[in-house]
């Protein structure tokens, strides 16, 4: 599905001076030919940003997983993408207690259902070190993941497959 305007994603990040007058800005697009989006960011504990969401200009599927790593700056340490021949989307990242990261969101391409809420853990470079799906023959999504204080994950989304209504 294509979509009538192309969309990239932009950062804008207003830094205040202390003691100045007025503000340091800076701005970084990310993205290729086709349409990219951003739908979370999170500062990192080293001051840099990770950025997750999906691209249509990078990857193996229609959609991938995008997952940019930034310095303090906005200047690119890394980016990977993580998808199958399908729609894959992660909504959210977040830095884990040893330095990965873990993103959820979405895959048609692997699960149950139509989609499945796809659970992703990285490494501080953003290797893959395990993925899971969760849902049975209807549509998930996973929009919110917390680390737990035991180590494991706490995930919101929605869901067609089970509760009392359609999500």
């Amino acid at each position: 599905m294509k979509h009538l305007c192309r969309i990239s994603i932009t950062f804008i990040f207003v830094l205040q001076v202390l003691n100045a007058q007025s503000d340091a800005l800076w701005t970084r697009t990310f993205g290729g030919s086709d349409d990219d989006y951003g739908y979370s960011v999170q500062q990192t504990a080293d001051g840099g940003f990770v950025v997750a969401g999906a691209t249509e200009s990078f990857g193996a599927g229609l959609t991938d997983v995008y997952l940019i790593r930034t310095d303090t700056y906005g200047d690119i340490l890394w980016i990977r993408t993580y998808g199958g021949s399908s729609w894959d989307e992660g909504h959210t990242v977040q830095q884990t207690a040893d330095g990965g990261y873990v993103v959820a969101g979405y895959t048609k391409s692997f699960g149950a259902g139509e989609s499945d809420i796809w659970l992703i853990r990285t490494d501080a470079q953003g290797d893959t070190l395990w993925a899971r799906t969760y849902g049975d023959s209807g549509w998930e999504e996973g929009h919110s993941v917390q680390q737990t204080s035991d180590g494991g994950f706490v995930v919101a989304g929605a869901t067609e497959s089970f509760g009392a209504g359609l999500t």
